[in-house]
């Protein structure tokens, strides 16, 4: 499964909202994916249609008829790339409980970016020669052959549950916590102008790390990594249609053998990583009864609405937002006095 490591530094203010700083976090992707695939190929000789094509024979030498060649067919899919990812989470602490809640983790991780993907095909086989070219294919030796460029356009990790953590406090105002945290990463991908959507792949990240606030507000700072490798087995014994391909010859190079190629898909690998680093912050946490805006409910709030008294649209004494400043206001401080 995806596993997660995390660093971070958050508010102990009940639910923190943090935006991500992308200009200071990053993003790094490898993903891999892979088709086996077992098979046949033959050439594209045809007594009638194509008297001229490419006739394979099984071994280094000799003639014959057109026959088919046993091959292992592999399919393959490379996306390596950095970007500066975007997005969010929240964070709502219990302190008296030693628990808080982990949610909404939302993080864009190419922020409008996209990272080129390599396809190739690589075939491998027993030995065989051809006529039309004339040419020798030992066996064991796998031909890699480029197939073109996609790009993968997205790659969303998005949390698809609360979960509750446990707060170990490291002094007054900070705390580590550790979870394990339900995403789903979404990947998008475009070939040749079209989209090609991949599957949404499920996952728990391991969480570890650290919280506190700061005076500007709270501050998030999250490395993480996690990797993953799923194999598959792909039922089915009917081969796909053929597919025409080009052949670089191999003993003489230069020529291009004509073959058809006929698959029946054995299983899928996927390989996907994912690691950077996180820093997002908030806005600083207020009372809205607190009128001197020093975090504090005590006299100094009375004297400041007193002070403002009447009309004041925007004053931080308006407690209660109806841009004038009377008793309902020293009602909203009386209320948040401490006990």
């Amino acid at each position: 499964m995806f596993s997660l490591a995390v660093t971070a530094v958050l508010p102990a203010i009940l639910g923190a909202d943090l935006t991500v700083q992308d200009a200071d976090s990053s993003f790094a992707v490898n993903l891999s994916t892979s088709i086996f695939n077992l098979g046949s190929l033959i050439g594209d000789y045809d007594a009638e249609t194509n008297p001229g094509g490419t006739i394979t024979i099984p071994g280094a030498w000799g003639g014959g008829d057109n026959q088919a060649i046993p091959i292992e067919f592999t399919s393959g899919t490379e996306v390596a790339g950095n970007s500066n990812p975007r997005g969010g989470l929240g964070l709502e602490p219990f302190e008296d409980q030693g628990t808080a809640i982990l949610y909404g983790i939302d993080l864009d991780g190419l922020n409008g970016s996209t990272i080129p993907v390599n396809l190739s095909l690589t075939l491998l086989y027993e030995t065989f020669h051809t006529q039309n070219p004339t040419a020798l294919f030992p066996g064991g030796v796998p031909i890699t052959l480029p197939i073109g460029e996609a790009t993968l356009d997205t790659c969303q990790v998005q949390q698809t549950q609360s979960v509750s953590v446990p707060l170990e406090p490291l002094d007054e105002s900070s705390y580590s916590i550790t979870a394990a945290v339900p995403v789903v990463i979404n990947l998008q991908a475009t070939y040749q102008g079209q989209p090609l959507p991949l599957p949404a792949l499920p996952a728990i990240l391991a969480v570890t790390g650290e919280y506190s606030i700061t005076d500007e507000g709270p501050v998030f700072v999250m490395t993480y990594s996690f990797d993953q490798e799923e194999v598959v087995d792909l039922p089915g014994d009917e081969p796909l249609p053929p597919i025409p391909v080009e052949l670089p010859t191999l003993i003489p190079p230069g020529s291009v053998a004509n073959v058809l190629i006929s698959l029946i898909p054995d299983s899928s690998t996927t390989t996907l990583a994912v690691n950077g680093t996180i820093v997002a912050t908030g806005e600083p946490d207020t009372l809205p009864c607190d009128a001197t805006g020093d975090g504090v409910i005590d006299a100094n709030d009375i004297l400041a609405v007193l002070a403002d008294w009447g009309p004041c649209p925007g004053c931080d004494a308006d407690t209660n937002g109806d841009n004038v400043v009377d008793v309902n206001d020293i009602l909203d401080v009386l209320e948040c006095w401490p006990s």
